[in-house]
């Protein structure tokens, strides 16, 4: 047997075709097709409603189509304007307050100081000009570094955001087209060989990465609604930032909402705040317990795969496709060893 037919070789082999393949799709071919799988993706959702709505008015699917586009744009376009307004409203205000956020930081510290001081007998000389000092470097370095690389990379965002506004308007239109003749297109699909092949990686992506992303919006909104409404309640000017900004850190892989409730709460100890570091404490347990209720109940023993997978999956996306290799690093990994486990079967089936 010469070493090329052996077994070993030819899955090495095929799992680097695979892998070379599944780069290539991604790098080059994707850019061109995600309008048009975005609008299937929307028209894959709804559908059902599509087929109701021409059901019962008795109108073509055309119509039906577009009338429930619309009404979904306008729902979504009236849900992102008014939290873009109260987003943008707190920024404005957090900008405005400049001053005053730089004294209660001075305070913070001098009160982090005085607190090592008395308690551990760490004296700090000068903190107040410690932190004067810090507070010029970083203001240098904003002007001098930051300033003039965002205005340089000013155009290069633009071209990112009408570029993205683009393929939102065709991935709409694309949508509206399939809704329009969506029962020729799915029986089609599921009648050919590529359609069958991407209906069954569909099926285990449901089953898997599907219910692994669906489990983990849930727990964001929850947890960020949880955020929100305590900091509301305690009078926090910026609660809808802060809230959503902590959300997204309890998503992230071994961050959590402790990355910013442990922090505020040793500094309301510090500074005598008392009350107001239990009301965050609080809010800590009930956005772990939220997580650890909500987790195993919506995830299970769906996803099949360990964590450190996807977190692998993750760091390589990252260097291979930059910020973007949050999302293409495990779809290309679920990609290639779905598409190896096809190919595998094929070639046994084959011998």
């Amino acid at each position: 047997m010469r070493w090329y037919e052996r077994e070993q070789v030819k899955k090495a082999f095929l799992f680097t075709g695979i892998v070379t393949g599944v780069y290539l799709a991604m790098r080059f071919i994707l850019p061109l097709v995600l309008p048009f799988g975005l609008g299937a993706l929307l028209a894959m959702l709804l559908h059902p409603l599509v087929d109701r709505l021409a059901e019962k008015t008795g109108k073509s699917r055309g119509l039906a189509a577009a009338a429930v586009v619309f009404c979904v744009l306008a729902a979504v376009g009236t849900g992102c304007f008014f939290a873009g307004r109260a987003a943008w409203e707190q920024i404005s205000s957090l900008m405005g307050h400049g001053a005053e956020i730089e004294e209660g930081m001075l305070h913070i510290w001098c009160g982090c100081c005085e607190f090592a001081e008395e308690k551990f007998g760490v004296r700090v000389n000068g903190a107040q000009q410690k932190f004067m000092e810090l507070e010029r470097k970083v203001m240098a370095g904003v002007r001098t570094k930051t300033l003039p690389y965002l205005l340089k990379n000013s155009v290069s965002y633009a071209k990112i955001v009408f570029s993205a506004m683009g393929v939102m308007l065709v991935s709409v239109i694309s949508g509206m087209l399939i809704l329009t003749d969506y029962p020729t297109l799915a029986k089609a699909a599921r009648e050919s060989e590529i359609g069958k092949l991407a209906l069954r990686i569909k099926r285990r992506g449901q089953e898997a990465g599907g219910a692994y992303l669906k489990a983990q919006l849930i727990i964001l909104l929850t947890v960020s609604g949880i955020c929100i409404a305590g900091l509301f309640f305690t009078g926090n000017p910026y609660a809808l930032l802060a809230g959503l900004g902590i959300g997204v850190c309890d998503a992230l892989p071994f961050v959590g909402t402790g990355v910013v409730f442990v922090p505020w709460i040793l500094i309301d100890i510090v500074n005598g705040k008392y009350a107001l570091s239990v009301v965050y404490g609080l809010l800590y347990v009930l956005c772990s317990l939220a997580r650890q209720f909500l987790e195993p109940r919506l995830i299970g023993k769906n996803l099949g795969y360990p964590p450190v997978l996807v977190l692998m999956s993750i760091y390589i996306g990252l260097h291979i496709y930059g910020g973007a290799g949050v999302l293409l690093g495990p779809i290309s990994a679920f990609l290639v060893y779905q598409l190896y486990l096809e190919w595998e079967g094929y070639l046994q089936d084959g011998i």
